[in-house]
């Protein structure tokens, strides 16, 4: 397989340090973006409005054209919403495709409601001539790190060992170090369930708590991770790997992630709709909530801290219920 046009659908910071990243390695990049204000902005200004430092690399085309990104493709890259994926394989990409199977690799996060599917199934599922051709990549890497040339170890899990290995070659390189792996949807469900914990760390910060109790979180959160993983097929070891564990620290301890900022914002009293205004930028923990706390009482599992964000998030309770169900019940009703 001979890799030379890639496209990376979603330029928002992660997709857009995604493309630039392939870019520099010499790949062909085709960067489309839906939202005109965005992409307007990146043609005219040729840098990204919110990634310091951040010149687009001639090896990338802009466009918001998906028949146009669409053209010659080798290698198709979502990071785009979760909630978009489906409808946008059924009704841009499938009629574009016509049964020709090109590789695709999420790095988009998140589980589908009611369906309880990952972002790779879902793709199968619109696009089924691409079965075992989907890859999800996931792990603690935040974009503008990423952009920053900081260090960075990402897995990269599908079921066939030769295809993970060829892609891994094209993401393989400058400060990314891909982890190839087996448990596509142990991967996927340990980055979509860490984007859930990370709202509850926040929580945590904006009550005022502080260390100490977001360590407690996270060791409580990964046992319930782990259950929750199991229970839908996944590896258990899957829990204690850069897609689990990892990224649960990461997103969960950072001042700069997008979930922890939103239960951030929650943990002082604003509404979901009020904290989602003030983060700005989409946090996918938000999307997974319901997802995962179906999926915690359909298999019957005890899930304290995940019912607790759920009914924050909601719900709209108060953000004390969440150091009630860790088993501080002497706290306030703040």
């Amino acid at each position: 397989m001979n890799i030379r046009n890639i496209t990376v659908f979603g330029a928002g910071i992660w997709g857009s340090v995604i493309a630039q990243h392939l870019a520099k390695k010499g790949f062909s990049v085709t960067l489309w973006e839906y939202n005109e204000t965005l992409l307007n902005a990146l043609k005219t200004m040729g840098r990204h409005p919110n990634i310091p430092n951040f010149k687009i690399h001639d090896n990338i085309r802009l466009t918001g054209n998906v028949a146009e990104a669409m053209e010659n493709t080798d290698l198709i890259v979502f990071v785009i919403s979760s909630k978009a994926i489906r409808l946008f394989c059924r009704e841009q990409l499938k009629p574009l495709l016509n049964g020709r199977v090109v590789p695709v690799v999420s790095a988009s996060k998140g589980i589908e409601d009611k369906s309880f599917k990952t972002i790779c199934e879902i793709v199968e599922e619109e696009l089924p001539q691409l079965k075992d051709k989907v890859l999800a990549f996931s792990g603690p890497s935040f974009a503008l790190e990423v952009a920053q040339n900081v260090p960075t170890k990402i897995m990269l899990a599908g079921a066939d060992d030769k295809l993970v290995a060829q892609i891994g070659e094209v993401f393989n390189g400058g400060p990314i170090i891909v982890v190839p792996a087996k448990d596509r949807r142990g991967v996927e469900y340990g980055g979509g369930i860490k984007n859930v914990m990370a709202i509850g760390c926040g929580v945590i910060d904006g009550i005022g708590d502080g260390a100490n109790t977001k360590a407690a979180l996270i060791t409580q959160a990964l046992h319930e991770m782990n259950d929750i993983l199991v229970s839908q097929g996944g590896q258990a070891g899957t829990v204690y790997s850069l897609a689990g564990f990892g990224d649960a620290i990461l997103t969960g301890m950072s001042a700069i992630s997008r979930n922890r900022r939103l239960g951030e914002k929650l943990g002082i009293g604003l509404t979901l709709e009020e904290a989602q205004k003030e983060v700005g930028t989409i946090a996918e923990g938000v999307n997974s909530v319901q997802s995962v706390y179906d999926i915690a009482r359909k298999n019957n599992l005890h899930t304290p801290i995940i019912d607790a964000i759920w009914q924050i998030v909601c719900q709209g309770k108060k953000p004390c219920v969440l150091l009630h169900a860790m088993g501080f019940t002497n706290r306030g009703n703040k």
